[in-house]
């Protein structure tokens, strides 16, 4: 989970970081200046900071203002995301994250991937993260684990009896998470783990957050889901998951998307972004990794939402992009 206690001078500090690690190259395009003054204002809510006035950032000075280890971390883990910010990684914008994270003594996933990319090591990159993911998303002592792989291995390969348990959910009374969830993946045209062309049962965890948050699977409603699972997370593969659909939706880059789905380019919105940012950090438990949807199967939408402290979505069952002109990216109430 994001720590959002900052001082005004760290919010600072890390915004002229941002600035210094990918400046914007030219006027008319500025996605770092647009996040880091939406970071401001909605993750960090000090919209009074003057962007133009910022302290100067060096690697040495970013590791001393952030004395806090967790506060470091998850400080470097907006530095990594400036780089993709343009579109196109830059071996110079790469260089400078690398030292501030060498100051900071930090290398995270998200940052062994970036290294990656830039050189154009795709497979390894992906070969590296999907070791990490693996285990995030499948929870659990070693024989649950297994267990977990077992099933995944069957679902993608097609089981009927696996997917017969999801087609059941439709006998749910309507406001129930698992007719939510029916309704869901049915609206989309998406298949249920066990049939064919299914993504199997770790993108049901996803779509999991999808629902309860109240964002919806156009290209910019899934970076801004894997803003939420960043912040909501309590591990740092949550800002893996941003890299990877900064990767496949707006570097334009096929790096995790399975077939049938096409890479797309700029999708990156930094309002939308750093609002996730701010939905995530509110969300009391790590939906991916530390709640079994299966258990609250006939729990309505709105009690998991008491729960889970998500107190800023009313909509239950979002129309589906594409299909339906009133469907929106995201149908949170927060500012």
């Amino acid at each position: 989970m994001f720590d959002t206690g900052y001082t005004r001078e760290q919010v600072a500090e890390l915004l002229s970081a941002m600035l210094t690690v990918a400046p914007d190259r030219d006027d008319e395009h500025q996605p770092a200046r647009h996040f880091a003054t939406a970071l401001r204002d909605h993750l960090f809510k000090m919209p009074d900071i003057d962007l133009d006035k910022l302290p100067y950032s060096t690697p040495e000075g970013f590791t001393e203002t952030f004395l806090n280890e967790r506060q470091r971390r998850q400080s470097l883990q907006l530095l990594i995301i400036m780089p993709y910010l343009s579109g196109k990684l830059h071996d110079d914008d790469v260089q400078r994250v690398d030292r501030y994270a060498q100051t900071a003594d930090l290398s995270p996933g998200s940052l062994q991937d970036l290294n990656n990319l830039v050189n154009g090591r795709i497979k390894k990159a992906l070969i590296y993260y999907g070791r990490r993911a693996a285990s995030e998303f499948t929870p659990g002592s070693p024989v649950q684990k297994l267990k977990s792989i077992v099933r995944e291995v069957h679902s993608l390969a097609g089981d009927k009896k696996r997917a017969d348990v999801y087609e059941q959910l439709s006998s749910l009374e309507k406001g129930t998470f698992g007719r939510t969830l029916y309704n869901f993946y049915q609206n989309r045209g998406f298949k249920f783990p066990g049939q064919k062309g299914n993504l199997g049962e770790s993108a049901v965890r996803h779509d999991c957050v999808h629902i309860l948050s109240g964002t919806n699977t156009d290209y910019a409603g899934e970076i801004a889901v894997a803003a939420i699972e960043a912040t909501m997370a309590s591990s740092e593969v949550g800002w893996e998951m941003v890299t990877e659909v900064l990767v496949d939706f707006h570097l334009g880059i096929a790096w995790t998307l399975p077939g049938g789905i096409k890479a797309e380019s700029m999708n990156f919105d930094p309002e939308l972004f750093s609002r996730g940012l701010a939905v995530g950090s509110k969300i009391n438990t790590d939906l991916i990794h530390d709640w079994n949807f299966w258990d609250d199967i006939e729990t309505s939408v709105s009690t998991l939402r008491k729960r889970f402290d998500i107190n800023y979505v009313d909509i239950v069952d979002m129309p589906a992009p594409d299909k339906d002109p009133d469907a929106k990216t995201s149908y949170w109430n927060i500012d």
